[in-house]
């Protein structure tokens, strides 16, 4: 049987990037799913499973792990990815507001006859 494990420490994504929160799914050695959220705002950003193991629920289990760990949101919608936005419909979850500025959600009154 394969050894399973989750590992939470505190990762850079990148070199130019912030610390942040890091879950990791290691099997038999191997990682084979990722997760990174924001100290901050607890936003999810950076979820990463390579092609050979996508569609197993790994990256599901990282996000249950961390939901329960913490709480953790999903990016403002309109600053998903195609790909982040099916994970989170997927695993369901809360949403941050956008907190930039750029995704108003007043209404255009410009746009009234």
């Amino acid at each position: 049987m394969s050894e399973r494990q989750i590992i939470r420490d505190i990762a850079r994504y990148s070199d130019h990037d912030a610390p942040a929160h890091h879950w990791s799914l290691v099997i038999d050695g191997e990682t084979v799913s990722e997760l990174w959220v924001d100290m901050e705002t607890g936003e999810i950003l950076q979820v990463e499973t390579p092609r050979e193991h996508q569609r197993r629920g790994y990256a599901s289990a990282l996000y249950r792990r961390a939901a329960s760990e913490m709480a953790i949101y999903h990016a403002p919608e309109a600053h998903r990815t195609p790909e982040g936005d099916r994970f989170a419909r997927s695993v369901g979850g809360e949403s941050l507001p956008c907190l930039h500025g750029c995704c108003d959600d007043s209404p255009d009154f410009d746009d009234e006859e």
